[in-house]
């Protein structure tokens, strides 16, 4: 006879009624990205075209390069977070050839001002591009790295995804803090309400770095928590037909209790959008959000402001 393991309680309920805390990033992140990265480079009349496109070239180098190299996460982190924490400054000892690899990996598909750039880039030695590299993950970095450093956060993102492609959901614990990754630390770059099965409608921050999102409650500030003060703002598609392919789903989540917004994404009305790559072509709203006196939180690791 045949016999049949039965499952315990606990599983059953987890699959019937579980809402997962913490969601893997899809394999291909960095390829799903770059597609977008084009279609809003197409959609944008302006100059910032031109960057947008040079960021779908570096989303697929980051692809390649990713598949090419042997990530593995030999140890879980230490502190609060699953993985190393990115404000630690500890730069992993992938980084130099991660980042060498992408540099080649773009020859011939970038313009030629931004080849000026890799070719400097390339000439960097081992420490000098460590120590970018650390400016980076803590937030030090200085006038003279502004054009590197999109380089050195490419680099930095294929590695930490890479280690959290080795996770599982039961490495990820849910955590009370909400406001910052639970597996390497960075604050989200926005949030994305889902469409897919039984997570229809939650929202999830998203992680820049590693790619890792997280369930946060719709009806509480991502930043300080509070739920009495939220409101939602966006541009009307209808007076601004031309903004359309942009600016579809893209909202701005403002909290009169700590003045900060964070954009977030429904996917119901642009499902293709990626946090990292509509981030950065939705930048009129930025500017609405904050002539109403609210600061931006979060940041995108492409976004160079001055």
């Amino acid at each position: 006879m045949k016999t049949t393991t039965i499952k315990p309680v606990e599983e059953i309920q987890k699959g019937l009624f579980h809402t997962p805390f913490w969601l893997a990033p899809e394999k291909e992140i960095f390829t799903e990205r770059a597609v977008r990265f084009k279609e809003l480079a197409q959609a944008d009349k302006s100059k910032w075209n031109l960057y947008l496109s040079l960021l779908a070239t570096v989303c697929e180098a980051q692809q390649t390069v990713m598949a090419r190299h042997d990530l593995t996460l030999n140890q879980l982190g230490e502190s609060a977070t699953v993985l190393p924490a990115a404000l630690s400054g500890n730069v992993p000892s992938e980084f130099f050839e991660v980042f060498g690899d992408i540099l080649k990996e773009v020859n011939g598909k970038i313009t030629a001002t931004a080849a000026i750039e890799v070719s400097k880039l390339k000439a960097l030695s081992q420490a000098q591009a460590e120590a970018l590299a650390k400016r980076v993950l803590t937030q030090t970095t200085e006038d003279q790295d502004r054009s590197a450093e999109i380089w050195a956060q490419a680099a930095l993102q294929v590695i930490w995804t890479a280690w959290t492609l080795q996770l599982t959901e039961d490495h990820v614990r849910p955590t009370e803090d909400r406001t910052i990754c639970p597996c390497c630390g960075t604050e989200p770059v926005g949030s994305v309400v889902l469409i897919k099965d039984d997570l229809n409608g939650l929202r999830y921050m998203h992680c820049p770095l590693c790619n890792s999102r997280w369930n946060v409650l719709r009806a509480k500030c991502p930043t300080c928590g509070d739920a009495g003060n939220m409101r939602i703002q966006h541009i009307d598609e209808k007076s601004t037909p031309e903004l359309a392919p942009v600016y579809q789903g893209a909202h701005a989540e403002s909290c009169k209790s700590c003045h900060s917004y964070r954009k977030l994404y429904r996917l119901d009305k642009q499902q293709y959008a990626d946090p990292v790559a509509d981030d950065l072509a939705s930048l009129g709203l930025d500017i609405v959000v904050g002539e109403a006196g609210f600061d931006r939180a979060g940041g995108n690791p492409f976004l160079l402001l001055d």
